[in-house]
Order: structure tokens, then sequence, then C-alpha cells
């Protein structure tokens, strides 16, 4: 492995285990011990599941990435040497852009920031809607970064296991934001119909 190799490998662990569990993980957490996350999994009658039942559905999630990148390491296509550093050095540049747009959202979102899934969106009775920052591109700043992110890791590792997570992601969270558009209509009305029409969905400038 030569340098270049190492230090983008340094710089993926690391900043992935930060969105991870330092910007996700750990504030969704937060949050649904105070009853003010949403649950990964459906209501029971009227009944929510028990905390320990939701920390053990990310545990196993987490669990089933191992046999996928295990048996999943397998070139998508052969890359030639001399464009491999290229490739590598696209991806990484493209990754890191992608997460300082994860996080400039995130930091924008602040407060009002809370895991959903493609079933279920919570809104805080102080819900505001944000505009600013990177909300003033794209309605869904966090998606959109997420996946460049990870289309660059596609790039920087062009293996069957990261295209699988990047395409896992890119229709989960378009299932997301569909619904979180629909809550965020119910909520603020004209509003969000005005924020709408001068906004892209998820690529500023064109979609």
């Amino acid at each position: 492995m030569n340098i270049f190799t190492w230090i983008a490998a340094g710089i993926v662990i690391v900043t992935l285990i930060y969105v991870s569990f330092v910007l996700t993980v750990a504030d969704w957490f937060a949050d649904l011990r105070k009853g003010q996350a949403v649950s990964l999994l459906p209501e029971r009658a009227g009944r929510t599941w028990p905390l320990w039942t939701q920390v053990l559905m990310i545990v196993l999630g987490m669990a089933l990435c191992v046999p996928l990148f295990y048996f999943g390491w397998i070139p998508l296509f052969p890359v030639p040497p001399s464009l491999a550093l290229t490739f590598g050095v696209i991806g990484l540049l493209l990754y890191l852009a992608g997460f300082t747009f994860v996080i400039w959202a995130r930091r924008t979102l602040g407060k009002y920031w809370g895991l959903s899934t493609s079933l279920q969106v919570k809104l805080q009775d102080d819900h505001q809607l944000i505009q600013n920052g990177p909300y003033a591109l794209v309605r869904h700043p966090m998606y959109s970064g997420w996946w460049a992110a990870m289309l660059g890791l596609t790039l920087l590792y062009p293996v069957w296991a990261v295209f699988l997570l990047f395409l896992s992601t890119l229709i989960s969270f378009l299932g997301r934001a569909r619904r979180e558009e629909s809550a965020l209509a119910e909520r603020f009305g004209n509003s969000w119909v005005e924020y709408r029409q001068r906004t892209k969905f998820l690529i500023p400038y064109i979609y």
C-alpha cells in the first residue's frame, strides 16, 4: 500500500466514525431516551418497541456490514494501474466535499435535526423551517452530501460492497426525503410551498 492509500483509508475511517456515531447514533439515542426520536420499528397496537430493541436493531444492521465487506470486496470493473491514483484522488476529493456538505447541513439544522425513516418522520413541537445555509440551495442537503460522499467512496474503492452500500442509501434516502416533504408540507403549509418553489430537491441548481 502506498502513502496515499494509507492517508485515504485513515480519513475515511475517522470521518465515517464521526458521522455514524457522533452525529447520528449518539444524538438519536439521546433523543430516543427523552422520547423525542423517531422509532426505527413500527408501533404495535399503539405501543412502541422497548429501547433495547431499537439499539439491537442498529447493532444488527452494523454487524451485517461485516460479511458484506468481507465477501463483497470484489472489483466492479478493472482499473488500469495508471488510472488507479487518479480515480482515488477524485474519489477522495468528492468524498470530502460531500462529507463537508453533510456537516454544514447538520450544523445549520442544529437542534431541529432528527433521524427519520422511510415510514416515519417526527417533527419537534417548536420545529422551524430552516431555509438558510445549504438549505437555501436544496431541501435535503444532508442526503445530497451523503450521496456525493458515497459516490466518491465508490471511485476510491470501486468494489461491489461499496457500490451496493451506495445504492441502498440512494433508495432508502429517497423514500425518507419524500416522507419528510409530506410532513413538512402538512406542518408549514404556504411557507413550505414558497420554499419548495425556489429550491431544488437534491442537486443544487439542477434537480
